[in-house]
């Protein structure tokens, strides 16, 4: 299945895409750098990593005003471009559950600390009579 859904990944030696929590990327000179963080399982000291170097393409490209009539520049390999997306499509979905889960229990603690003050209310209102 991780080879039908995230096949660039899995060309890249990654087994189970599942298991990933977060990536980071930077460029290095010309070198586009993919750093892949694992969550760590049980009886592991340290979070698993994996870093993946991909050249970055040089082309010249065309400037209509100034002296000089192209400019040489770099950009990003389709290949890293579709890892990224790929990697992009697993930590959403991630966070997406994680981000649902953390505003419900946010509205659990908002619920409680209402409910709370309003039981003192209540009480301080019986205390008066």
């Amino acid at each position: 299945m991780s080879e039908e859904k995230f096949p660039t990944l899995t060309e890249m030696g990654i087994e189970e895409p599942s298991d990933i929590e977060r990536y980071t990327s930077r460029i290095e000179g010309d070198v586009d750098v993919l750093k892949i963080y694992f969550h760590r399982h049980q009886g592991e000291w340290m979070a698993k990593s994996k870093k993946f170097k991909f050249k970055r393409m040089h082309k010249n490209m065309r400037v209509n005003e100034g002296r000089v009539p192209y400019i040489a520049t770099t950009e990003s390999s389709p290949y890293f471009l579709r890892a990224v997306a790929e990697l992009d499509s697993l930590v959403a979905a991630e966070r997406t559950s994680q981000d649902h889960k953390q505003r419900l229990l946010d509205d659990i603690e908002h619920l409680e600390k209402v409910v709370s003050r309003k039981i003192e209310d209540m009480r301080r209102q019986i205390e008066e009579m």
